[in-house]
């Protein structure tokens, strides 16, 4: 007779029964033999697929597996199924079967937590302790992921020890807390299998976990507080009217309901840091997203991390990053958080600067994804201000009030213009409702989002007239300019009657002057629009006269501002109105600037450049700025009259140092030069003195009009312009020392990669007013570089520093190369007696002794990487964009010729060959110098061999001449370092950086400076800046960064 599956299995338990009885042998070896042979069985679920359908019994029943079998034997056997069971977790933590597959492991994992489960409910036994030694095992990734995976599983199913008595056997902290504390060390784990897997288990443990594990770490969470110092804090707007939003929570009291959680207390406090610093920095993409994930659990737990972490820096960094996953993962986490916080305006912040990143990206499909994520978190949020009663409905206007603060208003319209050709989310009631709130406190934002949407805009926007009409008041100046935009831009929704009515306003009221003067540019605009509309609409006119309404105002505004000027003194606010409307109507017509005009223009322009910058009040410096623009916009046309009104510019640069003057000088300057570069030309000393002004915002101005004049090819970035450029580097302000550095990015990409390696072997030399080369004049002699001067030495260095950290290892080492030109300048009396000269010398002899140092730490760094941290290059995307890595790969292969350099130089040589040919030649300086050798000059010296002797034994031991080099061999440290393990990264990281520190320790000891390695930018940013050369060095440590920059100029990193 055959019998089914099941009866056979419960005839086998009922066999092994009897078999595991005493009186047939030692239990505990049968029940071992049992286990060993039963073990393979393990990776088999209940119900094998690969099983049912040819089974008589069908699906596996419940206890019908042999692990039902084990737990049945506990209550005979308790002691001896411990030890079995135990032993059985072990060898599949440690020693699992070869022939298993990933998912076999898993499943053989669940009946370990299974067994442990009943073991800990039975007995009061687990295997608690094992894993806790089990994750800690060194060099054994495979037996660390197995214990996190079970750990997992633990913390996945809730088990009490079910006794009613000897209770006092049974811990009173849960078996939980330890082991959450062990994964959460894991996540500074040195190799990045172990980190992501113990990332992973978090989550799951914060979503999915068993009741008593969520309360223990929820509560940790929530009630941990975090360490500010040094934490970025955001200057919120005030609240507007009536608005609900989103307030910092204070910080809860302690109130634990378990035991045993002070041994969570530190790790949960440094768990926000320790993700940022191993997850959302690290090299890897799946590390990255991993982190974001675990991040968001953490924020929804606990939104002090928003506030009193650097979660808005880290976070906004994000937007950046180079995979496509990432940026996605960091889109997905604003969402979540803005949808349990909604209106927090730190969240805000980081939204808009990833949204505002995501919709010009590279990917498409990240592209799609914002506007997506603009439909669900600000047009769905809309709602009538009567029916707005929750932070929510607040939100959209502060996201649309924070992008036009961040973002260029044109740039966001064009980008929606572009992206919701196809999508369907703009309707006419949600434009209504938008609508509603032109006459709220949130009608800025309104008009705003009109303009941002007004591609898809079916709507009759009549009413937007009227809305236009009470626009009158003067703090609704903005928004008369946005209404006129929209209005532009929505010509064909509006009535003929209603476009007829505003066409008459707007005329009017340029032709008396009645109008603000930042409208008048709209207003012409608009008013030829509609007057182009009208013709494409009638009859063909068949000639391409100039509109009747055109001449006729020009006429006007020509007779209205000579009588103006004849009563400057009642009318000067008007005459500048009729001025701005005259040169917006002029440029339109083929007609020459009436003399008149021109000559109460250049008239008053004349008469204050004869006033002392004392003399210069409110009322006529705004007026002397309006009258600079207006003359530049009437000689855009005329050739003479540009070369008039440049000798007036020149003039009022030469003797004037008002910033806001000088400011307006230099655009007109700039922009007059664009249709006349002979301007810029005969201007450009004037400009280039500008950059040594005392007053920051000059610097800055002055800065950008050279700028853009070099980038433009139409001044060559040599001489005194190239020195001049290189002191905006290390300028007091942050804002021209960023701007500085922006411009050479720029330009190494557009026009010379390598200015950087020609710069530091000639800057030594002409930033001290010295020829590079005999026979050669100096820069100028009438323009002092303003980087001269023995108080300029710090400076000078700092400029040394930057130029030679953002060139390759290689290339720095080629520098030696210069040893042979210093012998040769050491040897010519002339220079050696000149001013400055021993400046020069100095200054290449710290360069080599900073080469030295930069090159050793570099080395080390390339090989200092943790084991297991992989970087994204394994990864399924690419981590450049394609226009990016066409350049790239278009300047490798066909790069043009340096410009202005002679003979392109291709350098082949081994740099360490070439010093060692050239170390011969630091002898030889050092004698030709005894003359003026000073203690400075010969600490210098001291100083550099020392570096030399440090950074390459093996050629000093066998430098000549010997006795020279004699005293730096002998000097040299010996050290020696013993061999210990590591567990963390972190550790890893600082034994791997050990020798650099030691040697800079060393050169401090021979009295140098402690800012000899300080990069000028470092010290613009806000809090400490971090170790030179790690990853997390490398990135921005301000969020204010995050702007329009990021957009248009993406950094290199």
């Amino acid at each position: 007779m055959c019998r089914s599956a099941p009866a056979l299995h419960a005839k086998c338990y009922e066999l092994f029964d009897e078999i595991t009885n005493e009186h047939n042998g030692e239990v505990y070896d049968t029940l071992h033999l049992l286990m060993q042979r039963s073990f393979p069985m393990h990776i088999f679920t209940d119900s094998p697929q690969s099983i049912v359908s040819g089974r008589r019994g069908g699906q596996m029943q419940s206890g019908e597996h042999i692990s039902e079998w084990f737990i049945q034997l506990i209550e005979k056997y308790p002691d001896i199924l411990a030890q079995i069971l135990h032993l059985y977790i072990k060898c599949v933590v440690s020693n699992p079967l070869k022939a298993w597959k990933t998912a076999d492991e898993k499943i053989a994992i669940g009946y370990a937590a299974k067994y442990d489960s009943i073991l800990y409910a039975k007995c009061n036994k687990s295997c608690a302790d094992y894993l806790l030694e089990a994750v800690k095992a060194d060099d054994a990734v495979g037996i660390q992921t197995r214990a996190l995976d079970l750990i997992e599983r633990i913390l996945l199913q809730q088990t009490e020890v079910e006794w009613s008595i000897f209770r006092y056997d049974v811990s009173k902290v849960p078996r939980e807390v330890p082991l959450l504390v062990e994964v959460m060390r894991c996540l500074n784990d040195r190799t990045f299998s172990v980190r992501r897997k113990a990332c992973q288990v978090l989550i799951t443990a914060l979503k999915q976990g068993s009741p008593m594990t969520r309360k223990i770490l929820e509560e940790s969470i929530r009630f941990v507080q975090f360490d500010a110092t040094n934490v970025e804090i955001l200057a919120e707007p005030s609240v507007e009217q009536h608005e609900l939003r989103f307030v910092k929570p204070d910080i809860q009291q302690c109130a634990y309901s378990f035991e045993g959680y002070e041994q969570l207390e530190a790790e949960v406090k440094n768990l926000p840091q320790m993700i940022y610093e191993r997850f959302l920095e690290a090299d890897n993409g799946l590390a990255r997203t991993s982190g974001i994930a675990l991040l968001e659990r953490l924020v929804l737990v606990n939104p002090l991390i928003i506030y009193n972490t650097n979660f808005v820096r880290e976070t906004s960094l994000l937007a950046v990053d180079r995979l496509a996953s990432v940026r996605k993962a960091a889109l997905e986490l604003m969402e979540t958080l803005l949808e349990a916080y909604s209106n927090c305006f730190a969240l805000i912040c980081v939204y808009c600067r990833i949204w505002s990143c995501l919709l010009s990206d590279e990917d498409v499909a990240l592209q799609k994804l914002a506007i997506q994520s603009f439909n669900q978190t600000v047009l769905k949020n809309i709602q009538p201000m009567d029916y707005s009663n929750e932070p929510k409905h607040f939100m959209p206007w502060r996201i649309v009030s924070t992008l036009t603060m961040t973002q260029p208003r044109a740039y966001l319209q064009e980008r929606f213009a572009m992206l919701l050709e196809r999508e369907t989310i703009v309707t006419p009631q949600l434009i209504k409702v938008i609508i509603s709130h032109l006459s709220t406190s949130t009608d800025t934002d309104a008009w705003v989002l009109l303009l941002l949407l007004s591609s898809r805009i079916t709507n009759n926007m009549d009413a937007l007239i009227v809305s236009f009409n009470e626009l009158s008041s003067y703090n609704m100046k903005a928004n008369q300019v946005l209404a006129l935009q929209l209005i532009i831009c929505c010509l064909s929704n509006f009535s003929k009657p209603a476009l007829n009515q505003l066409f008459q306003r707007l005329l009017e009221a340029l032709r008396k002057g009645n109008i603000w003067l930042g409208l008048i540019s709209s207003a012409v605009n608009l008013i030829n629009q509609i007057h182009h509309l009208s013709d494409s609409q009638g009859p063909s006119a068949g000639s391409d006269a100039s509109p009747n309404w055109q001449l006729t105002l020009l006429d006007e505004l020509t007779g209205n501002i000579v009588a103006s000027a004849q009563n400057f003194q009642a009318e000067h606010t008007r005459l500048q109105c009729l001025l701005g409307a005259y040169t917006e109507i002029l440029v339109m017509l083929p007609q020459s600037v009436d003399y008149r005009v021109k000559e109460i223009v250049f008239k008053y322009l004349r008469e204050c450049t004869k006033l002392k910058e004392s003399q210069f009040d409110t009322d006529n410096e705004r007026m002397t700025n309006w009258m600079i623009v207006i003359a530049g916009r009437l000689c855009l046309r005329e050739h003479r009259l540009a070369n008039e009104v440049s000798e007036l510019y020149q003039i009022i640069l030469t003797k004037n140092d008002r910033p806001q003057i000088i400011n307006t000088t230099l655009i007109a300057v700039n922009d007059l030069g664009k249709k006349h570069p002979n301007i810029l030309e005969r201007n450009f000393q004037c400009i280039l003195a500008k950059m040594h002004s005392k007053f920051a915002m000059t610097r800055v101005r002055s800065f950008r009009c050279v700028k853009d004049v070099i980038l433009s090819g139409i001044i060559k970035l040599k001489g005194p312009i190239l020195i001049s450029m290189l002191a905006a580097l290390v300028d007091d302000s942050a804002e021209v020392a960023r701007e500085a550095d922006a411009f050479f990015i720029r330009y190494k990409r557009l026009h010379e990669k390598t200015v950087f390696v020609q710069c530091l072997r000639e800057s030594p030399f002409y930033l001290n007013g010295q020829a590079y080369q005999k026979g050669v004049e100096p820069i100028k002699t009438r323009y002092q570089s303003p980087l001269k001067s023995a108080k300029m030495v710090k400076s000078r260095r700092l400029l040394y520093n930057h130029i030679m950290s953002t060139i390759d290892e290689n290339t720095l080492l080629l520098y030696f190369g210069q040893l042979k030109l210093l012998a040769e300048k050491s040897k010519d009396e002339e220079f050696v007696k000149s001013n400055d000269a021993l400046a020069v010398i100095q200054d290449q002899l710290f360069i080599m002794r900073r080469i030295c140092y930069l090159t050793k730490g570099k080395s080390k760094q390339q090989g200092a990487r943790a084991d297991g941290e992989n970087s994204d290059e394994g990864e399924q995307e690419a981590e450049a964009p394609p226009a990016a890595a066409a350049a790239a790969a278009g300047t490798a292969v066909g790069a043009a010729p340096a410009r202005g350099r002679g003979r392109k130089r291709v350098d082949t040589e081994d740099p360490q060959k070439q010093l060692e040919r050239c170390l011969r030649y630091v002898e030889e300086t050092h004698r030709n110098l005894q003359t003026v050798m000073g203690p400075e000059l010969q600490h210098s010296f001291d100083s550099m061999c020392q570096a030399l002797a440090m950074r390459f034994p093996s050629l000093i031991d066998f430098a000549q001449p010997a006795k020279f080099w004699q005293k730096y061999r002998s000097a040299r440290p010996t050290k020696t370092k013993a061999k210990r393990k590591r567990r963390t990264a972190d550790e890893a990281e600082t034994e791997a950086n050990t020798d650099e520190e030691e040697e800079d320790a060393a050169g401090t000891a021979e009295g140098e400076s402690d800012s000899d390695n300080e990069l000028p930018l470092e010290r613009h940013k806000s809090g400490t800046p971090a170790v030179g050369g790690s990853s997390r060095g490398q990135r921005r440590n301000s969020c204010d960064m995050l702007v329009t920059e990021l957009i248009f100029h993406p950094p290199d990193w």
